[in-house]
């Protein structure tokens, strides 16, 4: 009698260890979600309006498998699709709602428009994405943290050269991780006249150089220049801070002060010419004198 006891106690705890891996084990079958993502531009600037796109595929490789006597569909449905925000950058774009179905191999792009505050720090920032998909009855939620990159960094403005007295040469550098869209660089300088006005570059990739030419006239000696970049991050025109340098030595006249008498050049002339004539008269003078004194 106790033998038997022994033998359905045994049996009683090897029940569940039996059923436990079929229940383990069973579950529906459904496709592998990939997700990949890009920013644009690649780098953000403070203030800027960008743009992350979102890849969303199906990774199965067919239609229909079979399991447990069933026939299971692998077309991935989308129930939502959501992007938030974090410290810094806002997302104003409205979340992704029944999106649709994502067959096996296939993919769609979700895009989302994003702000990046004035005051935000340089650096990596994350932005939360979730996605809400599957069957109705077991829906599943996938998240991923997307990087947004933030460098405030300006064009750089460098004198080339010691400034001439009729030209200044620049050299204009891009120190970002990312290309800059229509970048020309702006003179000013009180009294004077910069040819070109405007200096146009256009594109300029990551760590790329240029040396810019402006011709100069003034009309005064000496004068103080300044230059400025303007250019296009993504959609965002920004402009960098003045930078300021010395023309380095006297100026060219301009047209319209070349007249007599206007500039140092011009009354130097007068004077030596005038010392010519008075000399010339004073030996005519003196000539005239002693001739007439003779008997």
């Amino acid at each position: 009698m106790r033998a038997v006891a022994i033998l359905l106690l045994v049996v009683a705890l090897c029940l569940p260890a039996f059923a436990y891996p079929h229940d383990y084990l069973y579950r529906y079958p459904e496709p592998t979600v990939m997700i990949r993502s890009s920013v644009s531009p690649e780098v953000l600037m403070p203030g800027d309006t960008g743009v992350v796109s979102i890849e969303v595929e199906n990774g199965a490789d067919q239609y229909v498998v079979s399991y447990q006597k069933e026939d299971f569909f692998l077309a991935m449905h989308v129930c939502v699709a959501e992007l938030c925000g974090s410290e810094g950058i806002e997302v104003t774009c409205a979340p992704y709602e029944d999106v649709g179905s994502i067959g096996p191999g296939d993919k769609i792009t979700l895009y989302y428009t994003i702000e990046v505050n004035e005051n935000i720090t340089d650096g990596n920032h994350f932005l939360d994405f979730r996605l809400v998909g599957g069957y109705e009855e077991d829906p599943r939620e996938t998240n991923r943290r997307i990087l947004v990159k933030v460098d405030s960094s300006d064009v750089i403005l460098i004198k080339a050269e010691t400034a001439s007295s009729n030209s200044v040469s620049l050299d204009v550098a891009n120190p970002r991780q990312n290309t800059l869209n229509a970048v020309s660089i702006i003179p000013e300088g009180d009294g004077v006249t910069f040819t070109p006005e405007e200096y146009y570059i256009g594109t300029m990739d990551p760590d790329e150089m240029f040396t810019v030419d402006f011709d100069l006239s003034a009309n005064k000696s000496l004068a103080d220049l300044g230059f400025r970049s303007r250019f296009k991050n993504g959609d965002t025109w920004h402009e960098s801070d003045v930078y300021t340098t010395s023309s380095g030595m006297a100026l060219a006249m301009g047209p319209g002060n070349d007249r007599a008498g206007d500039g140092p050049i011009a009354t130097a002339g007068m004077i030596g010419a005038t010392a010519v004539l008075l000399l010339v008269a004073i030996g005519g003078f003196y000539v005239w004198r002693k001739r007439s004194s003779r008997p």
